[in-house]
């Protein structure tokens, strides 16, 4: 009878020992997954933030360029002549317009 009793105890032991492995097993593997996404999501985010980056600096150098350009007399006058349409005194401007279909 005492058998008994201890056998029972035992396999209620080793049935809680189980469940608790197993939901432990559980928790942590969900725990992992959701670890995963979240670095993967702080992965792709920073790519982009870096590919911004990347393109913010090619515009700042352009950018930077035409300030420089524009200490260029040479420069000023080409930008005055395409931008404006200004002309020097005797030069004629002429302007080739698109086809009409």
């Amino acid at each position: 009878m005492l058998k008994g009793i201890l056998m029972k105890k035992r396999n209620k032991a080793n049935r809680l020992f189980l469940f608790l492995l197993i939901a432990g097993s559980v928790f942590l593997s969900i725990w992992g997954i959701k670890s995963y996404y979240s670095i993967h999501q702080a992965q792709k985010k920073l790519k982009k933030t870096e590919e911004k980056l990347i393109q913010m600096e090619l515009e700042n150098r352009e950018l930077k360029d035409q300030i420089d350009n524009l200490a260029n007399s040479f420069y000023l006058e080409k930008l005055a002549r395409e931008k404006l349409g200004l002309a020097k005194k005797g030069e004629v401007i002429y302007k080739i317009l698109p086809e009409e279909k």
